[in-house]
């Protein structure tokens, strides 16, 4: 009797060793990213990921059913696009698989290769791959696939802010605003918060945030902490953004409480934060019932999210010049986390699990919050008149590790700390140099360009380089961009000019009234140098005597909270000859010794051994 044959032939099962084996090879390779000191430590990594890749491949040239061969397709293509440049082959590979799910209606397996096809599109089209989205989206809703519509709809948002493109972005999630998921609309409107912000339009971005938080509405459980971090850090940024450092305060607050109430495991880290910063946002059931696949995201990691926060802290406490120098304290633990950060002291078991880009991407992340908290240390001291060159050394070496993309940026921030630095100490060709190349680099409205017009005005005010002509030709250049500008401490300090101007040829009424208006902006702002500022000013403006002494006196007391001395000796000279044109020549004498005492600790500051070139 002749042996019958099966009538289909059987699938392999080697997937089930080799898709294994792949993910152990990757996974070791993740966990060395980040301590990645040698060529041959990078060598190591890629003959991990060599190899795991090459356990994909072996199952593509099985003979496996549809969904495992479309698995390992997704996998290997993955693979190729993280760890390589092989795009080219990721696309040939895909495009096959793509057409296997699709004549086994794999939906989600399918989807799953599209959305990763598509981001290998935009590498190199954006266009192209917003066509393929668009395709996307519709099938996605013809068989009621929430979830990548959802998924679709986030990413193609993700392209346009990749591209710089926010208003776009914003324009992709509108249709999120109206979902009947609290959390998906939470994130639509967060998102979009963030890109009016980058577009320096607060109202807008309060607006959003406002609505984001209007979606917790159901108190009864804890909303995704992810989500609830990302709004608070948006309202600090969008009140620091107008300038207001009191509101500012008051939500660090808020921000500060959420960070010392996440519960922590046994190693002190947050239970609900993953060590690469993804989070999952889940969906609500169909109406039958069944459970969709939770959207997921990546966003900061747990030390990034302290480095951020520490360093708005330390942003918003500046400008009041705290005697307990309280913004000093923030920035130097924002520095000792990323210092931490940097030295790689987790084990290879405690390490995260991340690409080689993605660790790399890291390092840009903390070597970038460097060299800006660097540069508000700088302005801290200069708050204080503390103008030495040694903060300016230590902001260019921060920028060597600086990535390319972001050298733009970090360059433009060292040229006006180092024209504040030869402006307060003299050197007033090279101060007016740096500024110059400093509007050239970045556009016109950019609030540094504006603060350097602002520093350059007054410098051709001045004796040494008077040039009333060019100081009015860039004042009426600045002045309807900071009139439309949101942030409310430049229009100050705006009008600080133009009072300075107005006082050094009359002191009519009008002017008085302007000082004292600038007085109270000034205090409801929590200006420490402004408000001593203006508080000489008033001293230099006001017709009656009494008045004149008053504000010589605040001025000089505001300086030495402050710890300001070099406004210390400023308002201190002032305060003594208001002391002797009332004839108390008693206590005149006694400040111009205390000003005499100032006024060594000025010399010791402007003649600085440190010098910076």
């Amino acid at each position: 009797m002749a042996n019958t044959l099966p009538t289909t032939a059987t699938f392999s099962t080697i997937h089930l060793v080799l898709f294994p084996a792949a993910q152990e090879y990757i996974t070791r390779a993740h966990r060395r990213s980040t301590q990645l000191q040698t060529r041959e430590d990078v060598l190591a990594y890629y003959k991990l990921i060599a190899t795991g890749t090459r356990c994909y491949e072996a199952v593509l040239k099985e003979r496996v059913p549809p969904y495992v061969e479309c698995l390992a397709a997704l996998w290997y293509c993955e693979a190729l696009y993280l760890e390589t440049i092989g795009f080219d082959e990721a696309e040939e590979v895909l495009n096959k698989a793509i057409a296997l799910a699709a004549r086994n209606n794999l939906h989600d397996v399918k989807f799953m290769m599209l959305h990763l096809s598509i981001r290998i599109l935009a590498s190199s089209n954006l266009k192209a791959a917003q066509r393929l989205l668009s395709q996307c989206l519709r099938e996605a809703d013809t068989i009621n696939g929430k979830t990548w519509a959802f998924t679709f709809q986030y990413l193609s948002a993700s392209l346009y802010i990749a591209a710089k493109d926010y208003q776009a972005g914003t324009n992709a999630l509108q249709p999120l605003f109206l979902c009947t998921s609290n959390e998906v609309r939470y994130l639509a409107f967060v998102t979009s918060a963030y890109n009016a912000l980058r577009q320096q339009n607060t109202s807008q971005a309060q607006n959003y945030l406002s609505q984001a938080l209007q979606c917790e509405t159901d108190y009864s459980r804890q909303y995704i902490p992810q989500l609830v971090m990302m709004r608070a850090q948006g309202e600090i940024m969008a009140v620091l953004l107008e300038g207001d450092f009191v509101e500012t305060e008051a939500k660090l607050k808020t921000l500060h409480h959420l960070l010392e109430n996440q519960p922590l495991d046994t190693t002190g880290r947050w239970v609900s934060w993953k060590e690469d910063g993804s989070f999952m946002v889940p969906l609500p059931p169909d109406a039958h019932g069944n459970n969709y696949i939770p959207l997921k995201f990546s966003w900061l990691s747990q030390s990034q999210l302290y480095v951020l926060t520490y360093m708005l802290t330390g942003v918003t406490l500046v400008p009041s010049a705290s005697e307990k120098r309280r913004a000093v304290r923030y920035f130097q633990e924002a520095l000792r986390i990323i210092d931490s950060e940097i030295s790689n002291n987790d084990s290879p078991t405690d390490a995260p699990l991340l690409t080689i880009k993605q660790a790399a991407s890291r390092l840009d992340f903390f070597a970038t919050a460097k060299c800006y908290i660097v540069f508000y240390l700088c302005l801290e001291n200069f708050t204080r008149g503390e103008w030495t060159a040694q903060g300016l050394l230590s902001l260019v070496e921060a920028a060597k590790a600086v990535p390319n993309y972001e050298m733009n940026e970090v360059y433009s921030i060292i040229l006006y700390a180092a024209g504040m630095y030869f402006q307060a100490t003299g050197n007033l060709a090279s101060a007016l140099e740096c500024f110059q190349l400093l509007m050239n680099v970045l556009p016109k409205s950019s609030e540094l360009v504006l603060l350097a017009s602002i520093n350059s005005c007054m410098i051709y005010r001045g004796d040494i380089f008077y040039n009333p002509e060019k100081a009015l030709i860039l004042l009426r250049d600045i002045q309807p961009l900071i009139e439309n500008s949101p942030n409310q401490s430049l229009k100050l300090a705006f009008s600080v000019l133009l009072s300075i101007d107005a006082t050094s040829h009359t002191t009519t009424p009008a002017t008085l009234s302007q000082i004292s208006n600038l007085l109270g902006t000034a205090r409801k702002l929590a200006n420490t140098q402004l408000t001593t500022v203006i508080f000489y000013l008033g001293a230099a403006s006001f017709p009656d005597q009494t008045q004149r002494s008053k504000m010589a006196t605040a001025g000089f007391f505001n300086a030495k909270r402050s710890r300001d001395v070099l406004w210390c000796w400023i308002t201190g000279l002032l305060l003594a000859q208001n002391m002797r044109a009332e004839g108390k020549d008693l206590s005149a004498d006694e400040q111009e010794q205390t000003n005499a005492k100032i006024y060594q600790l000025v010399e010791n500051l402007l003649n600085d051994s440190t010098v910076f070139v």
